[in-house]
């Protein structure tokens, strides 16, 4: 190949490039948003397609064929520079490089303040939340708020801890997720939900990153233990969240992954609920499940009156193969915070109008 051609083929990869940046932009109403990550759809179109022709059509797209002969996504630009810098694949942000556990408290000016962190190394910790004198007894909300306590408290978690969006640079599996045993960008996620809720509205919050799928299929079983000792060092809790991101068909389009909100694109939401339909060979569970329905609904009114359009829907499943520890606590959903395609700015997005949608059911906003 003469020099001269090569440089011809540079130029019109870098047009390329450009253009799918510029419609980008033009996509997310001139946000800004970090550089999009690698990622493999292999994984989620597997398990979506149905047709054989659909396998075959998607092999044969010119993205498909690039992607198998440089690992490169045309969509992604992030995929050239990885191959280049291969150290911009290892990067870890500082928040998300240690498994912590933090609580947030209000403080006496007003301010919530992180109370304490630590490692999760130290198994013998006791939460301080347990010996806290609770702030007052429970307030009647009129209407369709739920009666709550002056502070109320609440726990978030991540049972697939590795879970991360498109504008990680770190190294990430077939189903973007980043390497097993370290922290994905929904825990960044999670940090941001928990600090709008102490911050704004004045929750007291737990807020754990400790990794629960180093090995994914023991992910629930690991954080089954978390959420037990949760409840055994803080039985008073009123709210436990397991916040997740989603992976949704790969067909759908970033206006079907998002909603705009203020001149900012916010991530879809889904509410998950498991509905009782367990086979453990043990007795039927009692009617909590039901309960953590009803919580669904609720949440879910609140996201519709205050923000259309944001959820997505609530998910009732069956749950022959684990309980999404909800039959633990009547007051413990799973929620899904954007899909694979989204941006970790997307998702914190998401999490603020939730944080929002929270407070109002408690009759704090």
């Amino acid at each position: 190949m003469s020099s001269k051609l090569l440089k011809i083929m540079v130029a019109i990869i870098i047009v390329v490039l450009l253009i799918l940046n510029i419609k980008k932009y033009r996509d997310l109403r001139d946000e800004v948003v970090p550089v999009w990550s690698s990622y493999d759809e292999e994984y989620y179109y597997s398990i979506n397609e149905t047709s054989f022709f659909d396998r075959v059509k998607k092999r044969l797209s010119l993205e498909s064929f690039i992607y198998s002969v440089s690992k490169v996504r045309l969509q992604a630009p992030i995929t050239y520079l990885k191959r280049e810098i291969l150290l911009l694949g290892y990067y870890t942000p500082e928040e998300l490089k240690t498994q912590t556990e933090t609580i947030y408290t209000p403080a006496s000016n007003g301010n919530n303040v992180i109370k304490l962190k630590f490692n999760l190394a130290d198994e013998g910790r006791t939460s301080p939340i347990r010996e806290e004198k609770r702030e007052g007894d429970i307030i009647e909300i009129p209407g369709d708020k739920i009666p709550v306590k002056k502070a109320p408290l609440i726990a978030i978690y991540h049972t697939h801890t590795s879970e991360t969006y498109i504008d990680d640079p770190r190294k990430q599996d077939v189903n973007g997720h980043v390497l097993p045993g370290n922290i994905g960008n929904v825990g960044k996620v999670g940090m941001e939900l928990a600090r709008v809720l102490s911050e704004k509205y004045g929750f007291r919050v737990i807020h754990t990153t400790k990794v629960h799928d180093d090995f994914y299929n023991r992910s629930y079983y690991n954080s089954r233990n978390t959420v037990k000792q949760l409840l055994q060092e803080n039985p008073d809790i009123d709210l436990i969240l397991d916040i997740h991101r989603d992976g949704i068909k790969a067909e759908l389009t970033r206006e079907q992954l998002t909603t705009v909100f203020a001149n900012e694109r916010v991530a879809n939401i889904m509410l998950v609920v498991a509905n009782g339909k367990y086979s453990y060979g043990e007795a039927q569970a009692s009617n909590d499940w039901q309960a953590n329905l009803a919580l669904a609904r609720s949440l879910a009114d609140w996201l519709d009156r205050l923000y259309p359009g944001l959820l997505r829907r609530i998910e009732e499943r069956d749950t022959t193969t684990n309980r999404y520890n909800q039959d633990l606590s009547p007051v413990s959903l799973l929620i899904e915070i954007g899909d694979y395609r989204n941006t970790t700015q997307e998702a914190i997005n998401a999490a603020h109008y939730l944080a929002d949608a929270i407070a109002a059911m408690f009759g704090r906003r």
